[in-house]
């Protein structure tokens, strides 16, 4: 089966949950398979009989790992419950493939800044410093690229105009003249002049981001599912 790539950002605490959840659904795993070892008899039969039982074997347990009813892998945990969530957001849906020319740019999405992974409260900031890999077969992890994608687009479209009204702000001036190691009276004239966006622009931009689901914002999600 193909499958597709994610590492996303998480929670370490939400983290070390799920692998609990995934070392509970693999004992879950073993006993289902010494149950239906014993329930074809395997232990008393040879040759073909046994290569045959086996077969029967792997074949219902791969159909039922199919149907997200054994889980013994973080891959199946989180495929299981990615499914569900898209379904929850009415994210389970046709869509079309993603442009070759977006698919292929850089970088965050815009709007997807650190800000969009900290909750409004500041004394309730998310801390998601493990990093999780995680695979998912090739349909779905499409399906949830395309999604993420298409739900998004409108919003990310408003939020490039934004930009272009308003141009990088002070704090993003700073912030690059500091990443290139110093910074020059240049930057610090550029930004003392940069636009200042008024604070309706400010909460347009706001809820701008809010529309934004990116592929970890449904993985941490599913993850959030499966350790309820």
């Amino acid at each position: 089966m193909l499958t597709m790539p994610f590492v996303v950002a998480v929670e370490p605490d939400d983290l070390k949950v799920l692998n609990r959840v995934v070392k509970d659904g693999r004992k879950v795993e073993l006993e289902w398979l010494a149950a239906a070892r014993d329930l074809h008899g395997t232990k008393f039969l040879r040759g073909k009989a046994l290569s045959q039982a086996r077969g029967e074997i792997r074949t219902e347990f791969h159909r039922l790992r199919d149907r997200g009813k054994l889980t013994g892998t973080r891959d199946l945990v989180v495929a299981r419950e990615v499914r569900a969530e898209l379904k929850r957001r009415r994210m389970d849906g046709e869509f079309e493939p993603v442009p070759a020319e977006q698919a292929a740019m850089p970088g965050r999405r815009v709007g997807t800044g650190p800000r969009h992974y900290h909750r409004s409260s500041a004394d309730d900031r998310t801390t998601m410093t493990a990093r999780m890999p995680v695979r998912l077969p090739g349909d779905l992890g499409e399906q949830l690229v395309r999604a993420c994608h298409w739900t998004s687009a409108p919003a990310a479209t408003a939020l490039w105009e934004w930009q272009t009204r308003w141009g990088d702000g002070q704090e993003v001036i700073m912030r690059e003249a500091q990443r290139r190691g110093a910074v020059t009276i240049i930057d610090l004239w550029c930004a003392m002049s940069a636009a200042r966006p008024d604070a309706d622009s400010l909460l347009e931009k706001a809820k701008l981001q809010d529309q934004i689901v990116t592929t970890g914002d449904i993985i941490r999600a599913a993850v959030k599912r499966a350790t309820r």
